[in-house]
Order: C-alpha cells, then structure tokens, then sequence
C-alpha cells in the first residue's frame, strides 16, 4: 500500500466522522458547528481558488482578508438568515431573498471599488480583477450557500449525514473501483474518456456512479419518511447526486488544468487542497437541496 494511498485512507477515516459530529451537534439551534465548518471550509476554498487567476487579480494589500472573506460571505449569510425572526416586518424575507440581496450588494462593492485605481496599469486590469472576485464570491461561495440550506430541510441531521455518504462514496468507490478494474478495463492505446482528467477512468467513473443511487436506498428504506415515495424518486436523487459529484471533481480538474496548477493547495496531505476534497460536494450541494425540495416536496 503506497503512502498515498494510506494518507486518503486517513482523511477518509478521520474526516467524514467529523463531519458527522458536526451534523448531529446541537440540532435544535440549527447545527451550529456544521454552519460554522461550512462557512471556514468556504472561506478556506476561496483563498486557493485564487491562484487559479493571474497574479496581478490577487495581490494587494488584504488580500489574505478580504478574498476568505468573498468566501465565507454568503454561506456565512445563509446560515444567519436561518435565525430570522417570525416577525412582520421580516418574515417575508426568505433565505433566497436574503442571498439575492447579499450578492447584488457585494457584487456592487467589488465594481464600485474600482474606481479607486490611481495607476494606469491598474485601470487596464479592472476587468479581470472584477472576474476574478466575482467568480470567488460564487465558487465556493454560492455553492456552500446550498450545504448551509439543508440544515433548513426536516431531519436536517440525518439529510446531511445522507448527503455527505452519497457524495463521498461516490468519490472513494471511483478511485477503489479505478484503480482495481481501470487497468484491466482501458486499452493501452485508448485515450480517457475524459481529457480533462487522463487519470480517471469509466471504470471508476460507473463504480462512483452507482454508489450514490445505493446510499439513498439505503438511507430511504432505513429511515422512514426521509425520502416519501417508492423507489424512482430515490433513484432520481440519487443519479442526480451520483452525476453531480462526478462533475464537481472534473469541474475543478478543468479550472486546475487552465491554470496549470496540479493540486489547489497542500493542506490536506494525501489529497493537496481543502478545494481538491470538496469539490465534489460543493458542486453536488445545490442538486441535493433543490432535487429534495422539488422531488420529495419538503
């Protein structure tokens, strides 16, 4: 077993039990912990997918605060939208509205503050200072806003174990079910079925597949009421997690392939980047909340 291979196995082990902890502590008040990972993991998440821009998008001065801090806005601003009052002059604001709100206004911030470049050079690169801020206040931004969401949904506990199950056994059967059948399966000459990842295979690719439609079975039969209905719309929950998961992964493959960066980040050893472990839930987040509300009418 290389030493690779032992580190995921590791994070595997000690992380996704921390993520239950943090979906089961203090259910009343909203789960607090886990709104408080979410929000540091996005937070986190941010200041690496900086370095997918070119230099001069990310260097000033505070940028170490204020690009954590494009991360960790919206998600931190879904969760507090949770603790909104029931009372007139509030309760027609709804956590979609609050999150329309909060993106107009720093979207507004980050192009009004433009106008404060004195230096020549500076003016010519408004544009791609602009992209680059933007697109960090929505990746990862805008997706942890949808993990935040499912502490709205009932059971929010045992929805967020289930959502954490589907998409990280989707992750770890597609590298288990690779790395055994993926050489026996691939012709030596054959190209990858992605070009975007010449590591992965559609090996791998179906074992993940699968594994999240088989979580939300489990998960449904276990757990009455979870999921209402017969077996279809479990099923359609989980293709949707299973394809999203996937596409999450390669998503943040194409962004590191574009800017010729191998991992993210060295924080998690084993795996690189906070960003290289979550980008399969970040992605899948907004296909979990929403399929749940609108398949199941939760």
């Amino acid at each position: 077993m290389t030493r690779n291979t032992v580190l995921r196995l590791l994070v595997f082990f000690l992380g996704i039990p921390l993520l239950g902890l943090a979906a089961v502590a203090f259910p009343e008040h909203n789960l607090p912990f886990f709104g408080v990972l979410v929000i540091i993991a996005s937070a986190v998440a941010a200041f690496e997918a900086a370095f997918f821009f070119p230099p001069h998008t990310r260097d000033y001065p505070g940028n170490r605060y204020v690009i954590p801090a494009l991360g960790a806005l919206v998600p931190a601003v879904g969760f507090a939208s949770l603790y909104l009052p029931a009372e007139p002059a509030v309760q027609h604001l709804s956590s979609a509205t609050v999150l329309l709100i909060t993106l107009t206004l720093a979207i507004s911030a980050i192009m009004a503050v433009q106008v404060l470049k004195r230096r020549e050079v500076e003016i010519f690169q408004i544009i791609t200072v602009v992209n680059t801020h933007v697109f960090l206040l929505i990746y990862p931004g805008l997706f942890t806003w949808h993990a935040v969401q499912i502490i709205s949904l009932p059971n929010p506990s045992m929805m967020l174990i289930v959502f954490v199950l589907a998409v990280y056994m989707n992750d770890s059967m597609a590298w288990l079910v690779g790395r055994l059948l993926g050489p026996l399966t691939r012709k030596a000459d054959a190209p990858p079925p992605v070009a975007i990842s010449p590591n992965k295979s559609m090996a791998g690719f179906i074992g993940g597949f699968l594994a999240s439609p088989l979580v939300i079975l489990i998960a449904g039969a276990a757990v009455p009421g979870l999921f209402p209905g017969g077996i279809f719309p479990r099923l359609v929950l989980g293709a949707l997690i299973g394809i999203s998961s996937i596409l999450g992964d390669l998503v943040e493959s194409a962004f590191k392939r574009s800017a010729v960066v191998k991992d993210s980040g060295q924080l998690i050893p084993g795996r690189g980047g906070l960003l290289d472990s979550i980008d399969s839930p970040l992605f899948a987040a907004p296909f979990f909340y929403y399929s749940v509300v609108i398949i199941f009418a939760l």
